[in-house]
């Protein structure tokens, strides 16, 4: 009987053993292929979960992803603006941050290289993506205002995208041991994501079954820009997009909206904060992008990769669209226009 026993347990521990060498050859080989270097969020304390630094790579395509040191995606750290710099920041989610295209690739990096095109010989612009994958609407506005108040930065203008994460929008708002405990789940999902094994089953293989679900277990949200409809609150928004034009304006930088929209969305279709958008952008004479409308009118194909993500074309499409409001406006004008005429 003793006999028995010892064989049973020399059977379960060499079996074990077995399955931790095959996790372990599973894991190094996936990471081969870059599932275990995803981009790191951080706990933090007013912006909830922030971008580790370091380069990684994007969940879908697996293109390079570089985060600086503050938390932008841009391959240098940001210091005081020198003469003759002229900076544009870009506010979003993931689709500003730049799901699934590389560095190079997303529309800031895009607008970037076009306004560096010799059309303003004098200056040297910066332009840079603040976009941080999930974020809501509420937490876009919190990060332009933490951006432009910080005198490190210094933007000429920002421009603050529609962020498709409308069901976030309370995450905010949360308090005491509310706050606290969500702050714990961003801490463990941070330690759970090094896991190249858990990239590839949960947020690859499984994407769509497990890993939407698990997500709204933490934060009840929606991919989907006509969801998340129930217990908005308009006015919430509107009080952000105001909180963005005065700070902006106390800062001397000028605020620029874009209005994102999903696959195959019309002007018909319109989620309230897409409207409550245009409408504040009219009543404020706030410059703005209405891509919804854009592309209802010049269609353009392989523009998606999914319902609400750019593909590298369509984010050429959004920077052509930024481009040509940004040399209009007073700003660029101003550090321009002057040395065209020397």
């Amino acid at each position: 009987m003793a006999s028995g026993q010892v064989k049973k347990k020399s059977r379960f521990w060499r079996g074990l053993g077995w399955f931790l060498a095959i996790c372990v050859a599973f894991e190094l080989v996936l990471r081969l292929f870059g599932y275990g270097n995803y981009t790191i969020y951080r706990p933090d304390e007013k912006l909830l979960w922030v971008p580790e630094p370091g380069r990684a790579l994007t969940v879908d395509n697996h293109l390079p992803i570089t985060i600086n040191h503050q938390g932008l995606r841009y391959a240098t750290d940001l210091t005081t603006k020198q003469k003759g710099e002229f900076r544009v920041m870009v506010f979003g989610d993931s689709a500003t941050q730049g799901w699934g295209v590389d560095d190079n690739s997303h529309y800031a990096a895009q607008l970037e290289k076009m306004l560096n095109q010799g059309h303003c010989p004098g200056e040297h612009f910066e332009v840079i993506s603040a976009g941080v994958n999930a974020y809501p609407n509420a937490l876009v506005g919190e990060k332009l205002k933490q951006v432009v108040e910080d005198n490190t930065f210094q933007p000429d203008i920002v421009v603050r995208a529609y962020s498709f994460n409308s069901n976030f929008e309370r995450l905010p708002k949360l308090q005491g041991a509310a706050r606290e405990k969500f702050l714990r789940q961003v801490e463990f999902k941070s330690i759970i994501r090094r896991s190249a094994i858990y990239n590839f089953v949960i947020e690859d293989l499984l994407r769509r079954v497990a890993y939407y679900k698990m997500r709204h277990l933490l934060m009840a949200g929606t991919l989907d820009a006509l969801g998340g409809m129930d217990n908005l609150d308009v006015n919430a928004l509107n009080a952000s997009l105001q909180d963005s034009l005065d700070v902006s304006r106390a800062h001397h930088t000028e605020l620029v909206l874009l209005v994102l929209a999903s696959k195959d969305q019309t002007d018909k279709d319109l989620h309230p904060f897409q409207k409550a958008m245009l409408d504040f952008a009219q009543a404020n004479h706030v410059p703005v992008i209405n891509m919804i409308d854009f592309l209802s009118t010049h269609p353009t194909p392989n523009f998606y990769m999914d319902p609400v993500h750019p593909t590298a074309a369509g984010h050429q499409v959004i920077a052509d669209q930024l481009s040509g409001l940004i040399r209009g406006l007073p700003a660029y004008m101003q550090a321009c226009v002057p040395q065209a005429n020397v």
